[in-house]
């Protein structure tokens, strides 16, 4: 599969991009190699009875429809100034007067 100048002007206009000829060009061929890419990955064939790994090897097997918590390594508190009732605080900016603040807010 191939994406066309056209097609990369098109989705140019559509985010508000503007691109020169070179720009096109190349993107048309960077977004066409990806696009053969993925494709050649799509037409891969997994034998039979053999698992394809996705994750690190390492990851314990979970049962259908069981979603077990992601516990965090380090909690916020450990790296955050200031951490409170679930937030982290920040100063406010200066244009909001907040220079002098030195609480900052939650």
């Amino acid at each position: 599969m191939s994406i066309t100048r056209e097609e990369i002007l098109q989705i140019a206009t559509l985010a508000r991009l503007r691109l020169t000829d070179s720009e096109s060009e190349d993107l048309s061929q960077d977004l066409s190699q990806i696009l053969e890419y993925v494709d050649t990955l799509a037409s891969l064939q997994v034998p039979e009875g053999e698992r394809f790994e996705l994750g690190p090897p390492e990851a314990p097997e979970r049962k259908a429809g069981q979603m077990a918590p992601d516990a965090m390594a380090h909690p916020p508190t450990d790296s955050a100034p200031d951490f409170r009732d679930g937030f982290f605080v920040v100063p406010s900016p200066p244009s909001l007067g907040g220079a002098d603040d030195s609480g900052g807010s939650p």
